[in-house]
């Protein structure tokens, strides 16, 4: 391994390995010294996590007033986002909230009301436009599928049809034959690919997690 031969990407190496060994461990089973190693080491990852959303929330934030005061290309974006950005702040940390007894308090996390009012009022119908987007690439993805004339492609069109028709039609669920049909398809084929893309996911997961502990892949480190 080349890093061995870095004595400042060994000992990154080593850290990382180490507390995720830690974790690891502690997830099997209580081991009193191994459980407090464990959580002050997510204790620091998270104070560093906080810090570092921190200083890019600086960073951005200057970034895009400097954009906005120098009047540079599409500023109008910029001007955008720090107004959303000081308004999810200011009502997720700000705002007052009133008690029942009248007093106000502080919210005390970004789930109570004044945030989840602005994610209902600005997020959910954002969402919702971008679902109803899908349709159209949907669409024409279906439209390239046909015109490539291969077995595949007819199969997961003819695939698509069916499920499709099955639920915009509920009146199928009452027919005998189909409805069982359609519960079968649901239980054993459906259900065996999600579970197959669920376990394929896991492995490479776990994988990807060893890869990192023996220090083959270094994300950690600055490339």
């Amino acid at each position: 391994m080349t890093f061995l031969r870095d004595p400042k990407r060994l000992i990154a190496t080593l850290i990382a390995g180490v507390a995720g060994l830690l974790v690891l461990i502690d997830f099997t089973g209580p081991v009193p010294v191994v459980s407090q190693l464990a959580q002050i080491t997510l204790d620091w990852a998270a104070l560093i996590a906080a810090l570092a959303l921190v200083i890019g929330l600086v960073s951005v934030t200057g970034s895009h007033i400097g954009r906005v005061v120098r009047r540079s290309a599409d500023w109008g974006y910029s001007l955008a986002l720090i107004a959303a950005m000081v308004t999810v702040i200011f009502a997720g940390t700000l705002y007052p909230l009133q008690n029942p007894d009248g007093s106000l308090t502080v919210p005390s996390s970004l789930i109570e009301q004044p945030v989840r009012i602005v994610f209902s009022a600005v997020y959910t119908p954002l969402a919702s436009s971008l679902l109803a987007l899908l349709t159209f690439f949907s669409l024409s993805a279906a439209l390239r599928a046909v015109r490539r004339r291969t077995v595949d492609a007819a199969v997961i069109v003819s695939v698509a049809l069916v499920v499709l028709v099955a639920t915009s039609l509920p009146q199928l669920e009452l027919a005998p034959i189909v409805s069982d049909g359609l519960r079968w398809f649901s239980d054993y084929v459906v259900l065996a690919g999600a579970r197959g893309l669920l376990i394929g996911a896991a492995i490479g997961a776990l994988v990807a997690g060893v890869r990192v502990l023996l220090g083959f892949d270094q994300p950690y480190l600055d490339r």
